[in-house]
Parts: structure tokens; C-alpha cells; sequence
């Protein structure tokens, strides 16, 4: 955590002198403060939040919530992102808001953070040519909560993950019978 992370008198890890959330995520513990660190110092971000989402029952994501500038680059600052941090550090939908909610006493509202949407990382994705392919496309959306899946699009940029992966792959077995 290098020298933005120390202990307060309190005996909480801080950083930038907030104290911060531990979670844990698929048995990873995690300051969520390190996160918000990391993307507050990219370029084009003026105010960064990430916090821990369960939109799905049973799929915990990682969300960063995001106040930007004309900078902001959301391909620059997902490779500095996985270039600085472990993957299961890295936000898997990122939300960009005009202004962080606060609450009437000027502290962060979570409450008030959306949901993501989740959308393919492509727009001009090949469309399946298969009946095969069209079946795995369906799957993939529908495992990973988005309308569509193209066969170019990552699944881990989509938001998935090792559980979300054995749930995919259960489902493709008693679909295709493989």
C-alpha cells in the first residue's frame, strides 16, 4: 500500500486520511480505500468511489463510481488499473456521475450510488454464426446479467469472475451436453 496507507489513533486503516472498508470478496480482503487512492490519482478523475455491489443475489462486483473531466480515459485508466493493482482489486463497472451523492451533512450517501448497467465492451462485435455460438452468446448474457454478448466480447470485462465462470460452465453442459 506504499505510503498512502497507515494506521489512525483509532486503529483503522486509513488513507489520505479517511478511514476506509475492509470487505472481503471471493476470499480476498480488501481496503476499498486503496481503490478509491489508485483511481483518484488518474488522470481526468476528480473523485472516485468504489464500493462493493450485490445487485444479483450471490454476485458481489466491485463498482467505481466516478466524477471525471474531458481527461478521463476509461481504457487508460482500466490498463492502470490492472497494471498497479491485483485483478481482484480491479472495479468490473465503472459509473461515471456528475457529482457524488452526499448526505444533508456532506458525507458520502452509498445509498444513493445506482446500480451499473453492464454493456458489451464492443459495439461492432461479430454476431454469432452458429447455432452453437448463438447458444454460448445467450448463455454468456444471461450468466452475466447484460442483453447481448458478442462472440468478440472478454467475459471478464464484463463483470465475470471465477463463480460466475463455474456457473457458466455448468449451464453450457446441460445446454450443449458436453
Amino acid at each position: 500500500t506504499g505510503d498512502l496507507a497507515h494506521w489512525n489513533h483509532h486503529g483503522h486503516l486509513t488513507y489520505d486520511g479517511r478511514t476506509d472498508h475492509q470487505i472481503k470478496l471471493r476470499g480476498h480482503r480488501i481496503e476499498l480505500g486503496e481503490i478509491d487512492t489508485t483511481l483518484n490519482n488518474q488522470p481526468g478523475i476528480t473523485q472516485a468511489t468504489v464500493q462493493l455491489r450485490e445487485d444479483t443475489p450471490g454476485d458481489q462486483r466491485l463498482v467505481a463510481y466516478l466524477v471525471t473531466t474531458d481527461e478521463y480515459d476509461a481504457e487508460a485508466t482500466t490498463a492502470a488499473l490492472r497494471g498497479r493493482l491485483p485483478d481482484y482489486m480491479v472495479p468490473t463497472a465503472y459509473v461515471v456521475l456528475d457529482a457524488l451523492p452526499l448526505t444533508p451533512n456532506g458525507k458520502l450517501d452509498r445509498k444513493a450510488l445506482p446500480a451499473p448497467t453492464y454493456t458489451p465492451t464492443t459495439t461492432t462485435g461479430r454476431t454469432p454464426r452458429t447455432p452453437r455460438e448463438e447458444i454460448l452468446c445467450t448463455l454468456f448474457a444471461e450468466v452475466l446479467g447484460v442483453d447481448r454478448v458478442t462472440i468478440d466480447d472478454n467475459f471478464f470485462d464484463l463483470g465475470g469472475h471465477s463463480l460466475l465462470a463455474t456457473r457458466l460452465v455448468s449451464r453450457t453442459r446441460t445446454a450443449l451436453h458436453v
